[in-house]
């Protein structure tokens, strides 16, 4: 995938997108960093725990966080390196139109908006599940779904036609 720029000469820097990588990279490899179950904790506290944010969990457990705060730092969390390489590709090929278009600011809470409401959507049929939520998935459809709205006729080069 090659990203692809507007033809537009006023385009900004996509700063917003180079940290959000950046930062979802940098969490991925302090996850690398945890043992087992220190990782399982670190996933129970920030990730979104269906139960947890619905107050249904058979057992109570010390977030250090509020539950509704999980509902933004899931998104820089993942659950693999594939997970995070496949979503940080999108984001990266995506991302830079669609900062240009919004700005920067307005960018930033477009992507954390799809990703609260992607974990809401994910939550609302999972109510009871002690399950964390993690990944970017979300907010990236966002950006994707945002892409075709603004470039539905856009031509994406892939190395597999």
């Amino acid at each position: 995938m090659v990203p692809l720029r507007d033809n537009n000469p006023t385009s900004i820097t996509p700063y917003v997108t180079y940290a959000l990588v950046g930062a979802n990279i940098f969490i991925f490899l302090y996850q690398a960093t945890l043992s087992p179950q220190e990782l399982q904790a670190f996933f129970n506290r920030a990730a979104v725990v269906p139960c947890q944010l619905s107050a249904t969990c058979p057992i109570p457990v010390d977030q250090g966080i509020p539950e509704w705060l999980t509902l933004i730092t899931s998104q820089f969390l993942h659950g693999g390196l594939l997970h995070l390489g496949g979503n940080m590709l999108f984001l990266w090929v995506f991302g830079n139109n669609i900062e240009d278009r919004l700005g920067h600011i307005k960018y930033l809470i477009f992507y954390l908006s799809c990703g609260v409401l992607a974990a809401l959507a994910q939550w609302f049929f999972s109510q009871n599940s002690t399950t964390p939520m993690v990944g970017a998935s979300g907010a990236i459809a966002g950006v994707m779904g945002a892409y075709i709205l603004r470039y539905p006729k856009a031509q994406v080069l892939t190395l597999v036609p």
